[in-house]
């Protein structure tokens, strides 16, 4: 039997950065985030920025999430996403724009999510919500079967799922250069995954979204450079879905 495992982790304080160059907007999120980490009882720490430069002049080591303003001069927030990615991998980034044509742009930067300005009273809770389950509530892995026995995977760290024609499934892991084989049928870990951020790319391959760097041209790249081909069927329904997940259609 396949099965997920959730661990509860201790919540800790949200460290949060706002950018944009209409001081009166800054200070209108930052206290709407104020108010809904007040409500649920989240610790927060907020720095605040007026201008792309000073962002980036910035030692946002500790910084966990930016909410960033796409349409800034100097330089744009796709530039400042840019370089902030590459300075701090892990961050996460939140676009905050009146435009949502930008969005797809996000997927060379990994945009978590994207909030339209005109509808940040609608959004920005459940955004909230999304960001702080990614940072705290919980960790999850994968339990599987081997023929040394049981072994837990945390969800994180898969970078996709290969299929076999022996009823063994890969396991391709970011830490790991050799796969790990698993016992069972790739569907029955499709049943597990698909709502937790993995997707069908063809018979296959299963990918963990969170891993993905873009889709075209019928191929998926993924952050480590690696290229799985797309279904040529379901592409549409692969693509929108990977968008949907991102946050991109709001």
């Amino acid at each position: 039997m396949v099965r997920a495992n959730k661990h509860k982790e201790v919540r800790k304080t949200m460290r949060i950065a706002i950018c944009d160059d209409m001081p009166q907007f800054n200070r209108l999120l930052k206290d709407k985030i104020e108010n809904i980490c007040a409500l649920k009882d989240w610790s927060l720490e907020s720095l605040v920025f007026s201008s792309p430069n000073s962002i980036l002049a910035a030692d946002l080591s500790n910084i966990q999430v930016v909410f960033l303003d796409i349409d800034m001069p100097e330089l744009n927030g796709l530039e400042v996403a840019r370089a902030l990615r590459k300075k701090y991998p892990k961050i996460i980034l939140i676009f905050v724009t009146a435009y949502i044509e930008y969005a797809p742009e996000g997927y060379h930067v990994a945009a978590f999510r994207y909030l339209l300005k005109q509808k940040l009273d609608r959004d920005l809770g459940s955004v909230m919500d999304d960001v702080q389950q990614k940072l705290y509530e919980s960790s999850e892995s994968l339990e599987i079967r081997q023929k040394t026995g049981t072994k837990e995977i945390p969800l994180s760290s898969i970078l996709y799922l290969e299929g076999t024609s022996n009823r063994m499934v890969l396991f391709h892991i970011s830490e790991s250069e050799k796969p790990l084989e698993a016992y069972g049928k790739l569907a029955e870990y499709e049943n597990v995954l698909s709502e937790k951020g993995f997707l069908r790319l063809q018979k296959s391959f299963i990918a963990n979204m969170a891993h993905i760097s873009k889709i075209s041209n019928y191929q998926v790249t993924m952050r480590n450079g690696e290229v799985i081909k797309a279904s040529e069927k379901y592409y549409k329904q692969v693509y929108s879905a990977f968008l949907r997940w991102k946050g991109q259609h709001l």
